[in-house]
């Protein structure tokens, strides 16, 4: 049951993580647990203020009884569990002496309860009760099924920021321990900051904001219970900022007069009485020093930006740049730019490019928090492939979290502990102890290859993008490199790699993969993925503009040399070489004479290559997809890219939190285009794979194999438990459910039966056969 936790847990705590306040999440924990295994009544029972028993949320019982139904400890069925502090299984309940009856709540018509304290750490909280209509349908043998799923809920409430007595476990408000720094803090609202788990893992260190990516926009309007210290803190955050300016001007080497002068004329400002006493009435209306500083310069700025003259008007830049900098001492923030971390690390951030989380990956990286970011951003997927913990959406993680805190960062729930107390340390660290243990059953299957229980097999591939990666594919035993993503070594660089450079790189790649198919994409940037030495247009939609084969087409000579790179290390193993968003025949056409030209080069300097090495394209936008039939007869592979296909068929940018809830993979139109890219690849006899993020979520690999998709690549860290998934599902029961999904029109539809679908195919190996009623 161990590894079962974690899943529970996992399920559990998503639901507490997008969920604000007892009421609704206690609804849908509830909801969860009755679908999910089948039974009639699921209800939680709290213990109030009034130390009484109260029905806080029921599916099942009638709706009006929630908040109505309360006894005491020594009353009912309910109560005697909390007397023994043990489960109780009762069958015909009212024949029992402390059978209570409430009139109105419809359990005359349940057969069966089972009562389950809720408890955490010795912290007595309530009672979860499970019951049902035939006398069956639980047993003795379903109590640590249930008795597991309470001990989750338990956690997850106490910790979960769901009860009001959340500072029992979260700490009291009021001002905190110092986490090692001298400066006062401010006191907090809560010691729990909520976003969305994208890389999983728990990472505990010290926060440390990463330089460039912290600005007033981030800063949100936030009252204060302490003016007295938010002028203090004030007052210290401008004597920081003036000592830091004038450490500037005196270690300054080679500036001019005019120069320097601006760097005094910064100096000044911050002595201006007026500015500081404008910041300080803000502070005395009861709001943080962080607020009432953003209010008062963006005050300034406006005031700067309307002025006639033109040389006034540019001093708003300057405001603003002060008014950073005294944020940032406001914030606790050191003002050196990361170099190395001396101890374990949690970078605090608006976001992170996939550059700076290459150069700043070390042993003592443990997480990323940022306040932005899309589920699927490259940055996302580096994280995933590096094994970082990372949460983002984090929005008000500024008014939260300041440099040095202690911090245990949840990438599956999407929780961040600020100076966690010891019981929630206590409980990580089990939880990594059970991951530890889950990993070391997966680790049986790393050899074994992957099958259907009816024997089908699916070739399992990873998605790589450093050297370094390929330690993670021979940890999780992937058939393939589904993707190398040669981008990201261009990243780390300050210009374009040579071809020797290239080749070497690739040759590594190869050597190391041990025979293992390796596809190879050719260089895919824009988007989200700038080369700092690469002069990009400033584009207001840089997905719909110049990215990727664009790019490459349009350097031709960096193209062809990347092109001749490749094919000189193609005899070394079995290379594939594809290309990415592709959208025309034009660009195949032009793609396939280049790669001709480039063996003719190599032929003619008496270079080896492999003539016959295997091309193909990434499908990734609508207009590929509606041309496929023709571009199929100009290559000898597809590989679908499930990142970009999504965003565009759906029109969502997958970074814009604004919609990025619109943003899935089982909308009814991505099925239907992937199960008709899949059925025109296998009616032409090309091999087609499946890659991005929407292949390591079992829902939907499930699907995909169901359409006849026999090759998956994804993070290689998802491998084993997608091989742990496939070994139980039938493919004739997922070719059946497919049918099935394509019937509906409806995104919630379709995700609520898949999760009923992979609940049973889940549940048939981990529970015993009477665990539920069907």
């Amino acid at each position: 049951m161990e590894r079962h936790k974690i899943r529970l847990l996992a399920d559990i705590s998503a639901v507490t993580a997008e969920t604000r306040g007892t009421e609704e999440t206690l609804k849908r924990i509830v909801d969860l647990v009755a679908k999910r295994f089948h039974v009639d009544v699921c209800s939680v029972y709290l213990l109030n203020e009034a130390e009484e028993l109260e029905l806080k949320a029921t599916i099942g019982l009638r709706q009006p009884s929630v908040g109505a139904i309360r006894m005491k400890k020594a009353e009912g069925l309910t109560g005697l569990v909390l007397e023994k502090m043990a489960p109780l299984l009762v069958v015909d309940p009212p024949s029992h002496e402390r059978y209570k009856h409430f009139a109105g709540s419809g359990e005359e018509t349940y057969q069966t309860f089972l009562g389950l304290p809720l408890a955490f750490h010795q912290q007595v909280l309530g009672v979860l009760v499970i019951q049902t209509v035939e006398r069956d349908a639980v047993s003795e043998a379903d109590i640590p099924v249930f008795s597991t799923i309470a001990g989750q809920i338990a956690a997850t409430l106490a910790y979960g920021g769901a009860l009001n007595d959340l500072q029992k476990f979260a700490g009291k408000d009021g001002p905190r321990p110092a986490s090692g720094k001298e400066e006062q803090k401010r006191p907090r609202r809560s010691g729990i900051v909520r976003g969305i788990g994208v890389s999983r893992g728990v990472a505990e260190g010290r926060a440390l904001y990463l330089r460039g990516t912290i600005g007033f926009e981030q800063i949100h309007p936030a009252q204060s219970r302490d003016p007295g210290l938010e002028l203090q803190r004030l007052d210290d955050a401008f004597r920081a900022t003036r000592q830091e300016m004038a450490n500037l001007i005196e270690d300054a080497t080679g500036l001019v007069h005019q120069e320097q002068a601006i760097l005094e004329a910064h100096q000044m400002f911050l002595s201006d009485k007026t500015f500081r006493n404008d910041i300080r009435k803000r502070i005395h209306q009861a709001y943080t020093a962080e607020s009432a500083l953003k209010h008062v310069v963006g005050q300034y700025v406006e005031r700067f930006r309307a002025m006639e003259d033109p040389y006034l008007r540019e001093r708003s830049s300057d405001v603003e740049d002060i008014g950073r900098r005294v944020l940032r001492h406001l914030l606790g923030s050191e003002t050196e730019p990361v170099q190395a971390f001396r101890e374990a690390t949690i970078l605090i951030g608006t976001d992170i490019s996939p550059m700076d989380l290459v150069r700043l990956r070390n042993e003592q990286l443990k997480g990323v928090v940022l306040s932005r970011g899309g589920r699927t951003s490259h940055s996302v997927i580096l994280a995933k492939s590096f094994e970082i913990p990372m949460v983002i959406g984090a929005s008000d993680l500024f008014e939260f979290i300041q440099e040095g805190d202690h911090l245990i960062v949840d990438g599956m729930s999407g929780l961040v502990f600020d100076d966690p107390p010891e019981v929630i340390v206590d409980e990580y660290r089990r939880l990594r102890n059970e991951a530890e243990a889950e990993f070391k059953r997966l680790d049986l299957l790393r050899e074994e290859r992957a099958r259907t229980a009816d024997g089908t097999e699916i070739q399992l591939g990873a998605n790589i993008g450093l050297l370094s990666d390929l330690d993670l594919v021979k940890k999780y035993g992937a058939d393939h490199i589904g993707l190398y993503r040669t981008e990201f070594p261009f990243l780390a660089r300050r210009d374009f790699p040579s071809e020797e450079e290239q080749a070497i790189l690739y040759e590594k790649i190869v050597v190391a993969a041990e025979n293992r198919p390796v596809t190879i994409r050719t260089l895919d940037v824009g988007g989200d993925k700038f080369l700092s030495y690469l002069d990009f247009p400033k584009e207001q939609n840089p997905y719909l503009g110049w990215r990727s084969i664009r790019v490459s087409l349009d350097m031709d000579e960096i193209f062809r040399t990347q092109i001749r790179a490749i094919l000189r290390v193609s005899p070394l193993g079995d290379v594939r070489i594809m290309f990415p968003m592709i959208t025309s025949v034009k660009e195949v056409q032009r793609v396939m004479v280049i790669l001709a030209e480039e063996k003719e080069v190599l032929r003619s300097r008496g270079v080896a290559y492999d003539e016959k090495i295997p091309a193909g394209i990434m499908v990734e936008v609508p207009a590929a997809v509606r041309i496929l039939k023709y571009l199929l007869n100009r290559v000898d592979f597809v590989s679908i890219g499930t990142n970009d296909l999504v965003q565009y068929i759906l029109a969502v940018d997958r970074n814009n939190e604004k919609v990025a809830s619109l943003y899935d993979p089982l909308h009814p139109a991505v099925i239907e285009v992937i199960a008709e890219i899949v059925a025109l690849c296998r009616l032409k006899g090309k091999t087609v794979t499946i890659c991005g993020e929407a292949a390591s979520n079992p829902v939907c690999g499930y699907l995909f194999v169901a359409m006849g998709a026999d090759r998956l690549s994804m993070n290689a860290a998802a491998i084993p438990v997608m091989k742990d998934f496939l070994r139980k599902v039938s493919l004739k029961e997922a070719k059946a459910t497919l049918e099935r999904i394509k019937t509906m029109d409806d995104t919630d539809a379709i995700s609520e039966h898949m999760a009923a679908v992979i609940a049973d195919i889940q549940r048939e190996e981990t529970y015993p056969a009477r665990a539920v009623h069907r």
